[in-house]
């Protein structure tokens, strides 16, 4: 039955549709738009259940799935199509691990072969075969079906990513070599030396750096980037001083690759580091090295989509005599002179779509310009625009542009989005770890992160928040939250979801009070609807203003 669904819609899509006129090809735009909506939605329910590993309820799942039908049997033709495709089977996957019902095994199988069949050139088509191959071998314990699998990986995507999987995969079911499938994806929580022979390695997919090394900089905070085309293993260490060699802080990515015009050593001499260099260690290891100057202590954590090692160092740099005797709010690090307003999203990354198709990244850029243009204009503080365009920047770069530019505050603006199209309101965040399946949501979705990378993030986050500021983000968080809903409340209905606390990857290392602030859900046609009115754009920039303005004066009377 499923199948005669897809060949149905795919026949009226080829040869039913005539050619778009101009109205014609604005429905079809609008159509795209609900489309990416409706899978994001989608995604976000699948993530919000999965989040919840004693969920019982079927019709959850039920519910989960159909929207992913939805998805892909309303617009068979959309970019979404084998996404939601990959997700069905992954759904019924989950389903029949968590109920054991036999149809749903075969539910999923048969949604990763239509994944296959219908989408060939997909970069998820040999993923898919490589899930189907995984279920022959694991759970229909049919190893000559699995091996052909595998061997069609193999023949058919040699260059693909799963390549080298299927091969190992071949491997184990004949016997001739070890299970290393999973050293690839271990996270770096482990951080111990690891002894890694020349045979481990070479049957593994070797990773390469993606970028040049990146860093950000100050006098007394530094962070280094590195990013890489896959997950891989890593260790880090020290190398004491040597003679003319300062100390030392190395990274050793295992089964990585660098080229040569990534190895070209970076001067930093910004008093805490002399300079960063990438090289090739040996055929299998990357070796990045830190040269340090006057560090106090380093934190590093990762990131996914793509993968990223970040490293913070901080430190004290030495110091001439001060031309002049620091003022009592500098000698506390106290008072507010320079705030970054941070608009989510940009580029690449529409954020939340709006039921009529209104994009959060637009939305939040004109907010944020609103809040800058007033803060100027009513205060002596310094503002800075993370973005003042439409272009996309990374989650760390935000926090490290607040860190360099020696940021006292950094808010960023966000507007949400839900399964359910009833909910509205304002919620303030800060950095902490999630205590609720709604805080998970809202970081899975403003991360782009998966249920592991998030629960990994919370293991990371336990050791990163001991030197965060969190008591003073969770005031100012208050004092915004606060101010935005008892200003708003005074011409619009606005529901006060209070002040909450996730793992957010955009505060992760601000070493200054830092929010998240989401302003309505663009999921809820009346809130979207206000969201175009920019008189009320105009009254959330003032009340966002307004918070910040109430937390910089009472840390101004505390002096």
């Amino acid at each position: 039955m499923r199948n005669l669904f897809i060949y149905f819609f795919l026949f009226f899509f080829l040869f039913s549709t005539p050619l778009f006129a101009p109205d014609a090809e604005a429905k079809k735009d609008q159509a795209d738009l609900i489309t990416a909506k409706r899978f994001k939605q989608a995604a976000a329910l699948y993530n919000n259940i999965s989040f919840n590993r004693g969920e019982e309820r079927q019709e959850r799942w039920r519910h989960c799935i159909s929207n992913f039908q939805q998805v892909y049997y309303v617009n068979p033709s959309h970019k979404t199509a084998p996404l939601s495709l990959f997700m069905l089977g992954k759904a019924y996957g989950q389903i029949y691990d968590r109920f054991n019902s036999p149809d749903d095994l075969r539910q999923s199988i048969g949604y990763y072969e239509d994944l296959s069949l219908f989408f060939p050139k997909h970069r998820l088509a040999d993923d898919a075969l490589l899930v189907l191959g995984r279920i022959a071998m694991e759970k229909k314990k049919d190893p000559q079906k699995a091996k052909k699998l595998f061997a069609r990986i193999i023949a058919v995507y040699p260059d693909g990513d799963m390549a080298d999987s299927a091969a190992m995969l071949l491997h184990r079911i004949n016997g001739s070599a070890p299970t290393l499938i999973s050293d690839q994806t271990k996270s770096h929580k482990e951080n111990l030396p690891v002894k890694v022979t020349a045979n481990q390695n070479t049957s593994l997919p070797q990773a390469h750096l993606s970028k040049p090394l990146r860093f950000w900089s100050t006098k007394n905070y530094t962070r280094v980037v590195i990013e890489i085309s896959q997950p891989v293993r890593f260790k880090e260490a020290f190398l004491p001083a040597d003679g003319n060699l300062p100390r030392r802080l190395y990274i050793d990515l295992f089964n990585s690759r660098i080229a040569p015009t990534f190895q070209n050593p970076i001067p930093i001499q910004d008093g805490l580091l002399k300079r960063v260099r990438g090289a090739q260690f040996d055929k299998q290891t990357v070796r990045v090295v830190l040269d340090t100057d006057s560090v106090d202590s380093h934190k590093i954590f990762t990131l996914q989509n793509p993968f990223r090692v970040v490293i913070d160092v901080t430190g004290k740099q030495k110091k001439a005599h001060p031309a002049r005797l620091p003022t009592l709010a500098e000698q506390f690090g106290l008072g507010v002179k320079t705030i970054v307003i941070d608009p989510g999203h940009g580029g690449r990354d529409p954020g939340a779509i709006g039921v009529t198709g209104l994009l959060e990244k637009d939305v939040v850029l004109k907010v944020a310009k609103k809040v800058a243009a007033i803060l100027e204009r009513e205060t002596t503080y310094k503002v800075i625009l993370t973005r003042d365009s439409d272009i996309y920047i990374p989650l760390e770069e935000r926090t490290a542009i607040a860190n360099t530019r020696e940021a006292d505050l950094f808010v960023s603006i966000h507007a949400n989005s839900a399964p359910n199209k009833k909910a509205k309101g304002v919620e303030t965040y800060f950095l902490s770890l999630a205590t609720t399946r709604e805080e998970m949501r809202a970081a899975a979705r403003e991360n782009a992160a998966s249920q592991s990378q998030l629960n990994d993030l919370q293991t990371i986050l336990q050791d990163l928040m001991q030197n965060s500021k969190i008591e003073e983000s969770a005031k100012l968080a208050g004092s915004v939250q606060s101010q935005l809903v008892n200003g708003l409340k005074g011409q619009y209905s606005v529901k006060n979801l209070g002040v909450k606390k996730a793992p957010f990857i955009v505060l992760i290392g601000a070493r200054m009070p830092a929010v998240l602030t989401e302003i309505a859900f663009l999921s809820n046609k009346e809130e979207e609807r206000r969201l175009r009115d920019d008189r009320y754009l105009e009254a959330i920039a003032r009340h966002i203003v307004g918070g910040v303005k109430h937390y910089a004066a009472n840390l101004n009377a505390s002096l």
